[in-house]
């Protein structure tokens, strides 16, 4: 009887070993973007342009917020039977594709609900009484465009180009609410860091291949 206990206790331990994971040392930040998942199902909702956090950007909703550093922080599984180290943590573990790992920044676009259209509209039409600024929450600035009339209209035509071009934006330091299909203009600087990148990968290749020939 003892015998065939030992052999099923044996047999028992070969079926279902346990695994020592000691050996791994890779973060689960470092994962490769398949074998993670960052942000749930409606991560593109959260991410419209209609509402760029403006309506989810609530502690009521519980839902990821797009801060003034204009970053979302979303949480990361890695999928199904993957081994990293999770976040604060120093051993590695296996996972079942439903924990939370690590939580990740995304760009996203910082908005308080200053609309895009209705700036541009109050700057054509309103704009001779500091309206746009006003709405823009630059009082000092709209006070003086409407006591002057526009700074005599020249003002006005001023405004109406850095509102349209999107140089001048919410006094707060937000981003315009621009509808899904609007046009949203990205300002590209340099640095001494800036990597220059000529052409595309397959005309590097190209051109690469010509010289060697």
């Amino acid at each position: 009887m003892s015998i065939r206990l030992l052999s099923l206790s044996i047999a028992l331990l070969v079926a279902s070993p346990e695994s020592d994971y000691s050996n791994v040392k890779l973060f689960c930040k470092d994962l490769p973007v398949e074998q993670v998942k960052c942000g749930g199902d409606d991560l593109d909702k959260q991410f419209s342009r209609s509402t760029e956090a403006y309506e989810i950007c609530d502690e009521k909703t519980k839902a990821p917020c797009c801060r003034k550093n204009r970053t979302i922080l979303v949480e990361c599984k890695p999928k199904k039977d993957v081994v990293c180290i999770g976040e604060g943590a120093s051993v590695p573990e296996k996972w079942d594709g439903t924990e939370v790992a690590y939580h990740r920044e995304l760009p996203c676009r910082y908005v308080t609900g200053y609309d895009y259209r209705t700036a541009l509209i109050l700057s054509v039409f309103m704009g001779m009484f500091g309206i746009d600024r006003f709405y823009l929450g630059y009082y000092a600035i709209g006070l003086l465009k409407f006591c002057t009339f526009g700074f005599f209209l020249l003002g006005q035509l001023v405004d109406i180009i850095l509102i349209a071009t999107q140089t001048v934006g919410p006094a707060d330091g937000s981003d315009y609410l621009i509808s899904q299909y609007g046009p949203i203009l990205s300002k590209v600087g340099m640095e001494n860091h800036t990597f220059y990148q000529y052409g595309s990968y397959y005309y590097k290749q190209q051109f690469l291949t010509h010289d060697e020939h």
